[in-house]
């Protein structure tokens, strides 16, 4: 055993520093200039933190100037946009036990010192207890919360636009920093209207004045309507190139259709023919009004003085239209509240009606009758080519005047036996349909095709033509042009007058001066007889007249005579045979 002690002084050997000291600067503008990246040696780091020489019981505690490392310098090629040492300022604090840094801002000419002073002097008052000077808030969370939070623009008032503006907007044309849009949207459904209401809905925005010549409307291949502007000669007015064109000029209160005043010089009279009573929103006051501010009150002072009830009610509709439509594009506010037109909320006084529609609950059921029409049809086609077989194609088809009008030759194949309805010349525009070609009903296309060989109607036969309906009113020059054989303009547009026609000649072939014929009972006719064929069951009917709702069908369709009504009568009346007439003896 060593008895020799052990040695108690400690060796003094020199740690040597793992960190890179880096001498502090004073938190002056002068200092800060003075630093550039030249200077430090960054060795693999892109940037370094250089200390403030500041008092560790101020607000100032922690705050630290980063410098970047920028691009690797190459002193063969060096970069003349790399000479600039970009600065930030950061501030280094303990939170919940671990250390943290908190971005202040960039050093320049608009963010020194003095900034910097009072931004870090607001966020530790902020975010410090002022006791024991803890931070007890996270700054970075909570710039994060602000980035994720941020106040919503107000949205509850209205714009302020005018009823004029709105009818604007609708028809297309844009307003202030508004983008335009389609016009003539419909209220509660997404697509347009068509070229019919759209028409109508124009007339009561905009009508009874001279600008409604300079534009009409047409169906589109989807069945929306689409406006075309023209020129007027007659007033010396050149087609307007948009709605924007078209509203200057016209503004409000031109073109007012006033009383015209016509002289007879064959009687040397004169005669007046008075301006209707109606007028359109757009002339009248209200039309200068904000449309959010609008109130029933105002609605029922507007069509107090209007023609009629319909007529009055037609304004309605309207006023409702333009309503929705600021409310969809979001003028009227986030809260707009329900339209203040709807549920009866304008009165409009209940007037006798002047005519009752004799025609609204008529079918033909009697078979001479349906052969006496049919021969009057063939009959009058020699002077009204297409339009005697429109009326026999929509008694075949039960389709609609409006659908016929649109249809295709394209549509139809022989081969297959059917005939295609596109969804967008359908009423409902619910889906592509068909339809089954009947041997009567290729007889009666067949002749249609054969018009092509009259006189006159050789165009018809051009593999381009397009339509099945084709109208005569054009000279036949135009007929050589192909945009116009494609267009709207080369098929037929109506048969009003065509329709007194044939029903004097039925009246005078049947001897009943009180026979009533329109259009609108083919479709009743076609239903009424396929009820009675198949013995009541509407769901058959509904398969070949295209009813989406098997109510409408039977409640406004199915026509029976008092003939037929006399005998489903007399057959449940079968079911009484206890019933006896009464001895008064």
């Amino acid at each position: 055993m060593s008895d020799k002690k052990l040695e108690t002084v400690l060796e003094k050997v020199e740690i040597e520093q793992t960190r890179d000291e880096v001498e502090k600067i004073r938190f002056r503008d002068e200092a800060i200039n003075k630093v550039k990246k030249e200077n430090y040696d960054f060795g693999k780091k892109r940037f370094k933190y250089i200390p403030f020489k500041v008092s560790k019981d101020s607000h100032q505690k922690g705050l630290v100037l980063k410098i970047l490392k920028g691009k690797t310098p190459d002193p063969n090629f060096p970069d003349p946009n790399d000479k600039l040492t970009e600065k930030i300022f950061y501030v280094r604090f303990w939170f919940n036990g671990k250390a943290d840094m908190h971005w202040i801002g960039k050093y320049s000419q608009s963010f020194g010192t003095k900034e910097c002073d009072e931004y870090l002097s607001e966020l530790v008052k902020t975010h410090t207890d002022p006791k024991t000077k803890y931070w007890i808030k996270n700054p970075n969370e909570t710039r994060k919360n602000n980035k994720r939070i941020v106040e919503k623009p107000d949205t509850t008032t209205a714009k302020g636009y005018t009823v004029n503006e709105v009818i604007e907007a609708y028809c297309g044309a844009p307003i202030f920093n508004e983008e335009a849009e389609r016009g003539f949207s419909k209220d509660r459904r997404d697509g347009y209207r068509s070229s019919k209401h759209a028409r109508e809905w124009f007339r009561y925005m905009l009508g009874y004045n001279n600008r409604d010549t300079l534009v009409r409307f047409y169906d589109d291949d989807d069945g929306y309507g689409v406006a075309e502007f023209r020129h007027n000669t007659h007033l010396r007015i050149a087609k307007p190139l948009n709605w924007r064109d078209f509203f200057r000029k016209y503004p409000p209160g031109r073109g007012i259709v006033q009383d015209k005043v016509y002289y007879n010089r064959r009687k040397k009279i004169t005669y007046t023919k008075k301006k209707s009573k109606n007028y359109s929103i757009y002339d009248h006051d209200l039309g200068k009004s904000k449309i959010h501010e609008l109130k029933p009150g105002d609605v029922e002072n507007f069509c107090k003085d209007l023609t009629s009830k319909s007529v009055k009610e037609m304004y309605l509709k309207v006023f409702i239209t333009l309503w929705i439509y600021a409310r969809k594009r979001g003028w009227l506010g986030t809260s707009p509240g329900e339209c203040p037109f709807f549920n009866q909320t304008v009165y409009i006084k209940p007037e006798p009606k002047k005519y009752e529609d004799k025609y609204k609950n008529v079918a033909i059921e009697d078979p001479g009758q349906l052969a006496l029409f049919w021969q009057c049809c063939e009959e009058l086609s020699p002077k009204f080519p297409f339009k005697a077989e429109l009326h026999q194609f929509m008694l075949l088809t039960a389709m609609r005047k409006s659908e016929c009008l649109k249809m295709e030759k394209k549509f139809i194949n022989f081969e297959n036996g059917t005939l295609f309805i596109p969804k967008g010349i359908s009423k409902t525009k619910y889906r592509d349909e068909e339809l089954p070609i009947t041997p009567e009903l290729e007889v009666l296309l067949r002749n249609i095709f054969d018009l092509g060989n009259r006189p006159g109607l050789d165009f018809y036969k051009m593999r381009d033509f397009r339509w099945l309906f084709a109208t005569r009113a054009w000279k036949a020059e135009r007929y050589f042009n192909k945009e116009f054989r494609m267009s709207t303009r080369a098929r037929l547009g109506g048969d009003e007058q065509f329709i007194p026609v044939l029903r004097k000649l039925m009246r005078d072939k049947s001897g009943d001066p009180e026979l009533l014929y329109s259009p609108k009972i083919l479709r009743k006719t076609y239903i009424t007889k396929s009820q009675q064929v198949f013995a009541g069951r509407s769901e058959i009917t509904q398969q070949m007249s295209r009813h989406r709702n098997i109510d409408v069908l039977n409640s406004h369709y199915n026509k029976p005579g008092i003939e037929t009504r006399r005998e489903y009568a007399s057959e449940v009346s079968k079911a009484f045979p206890f019933i006896q007439r009464r001895n008064t003896g």
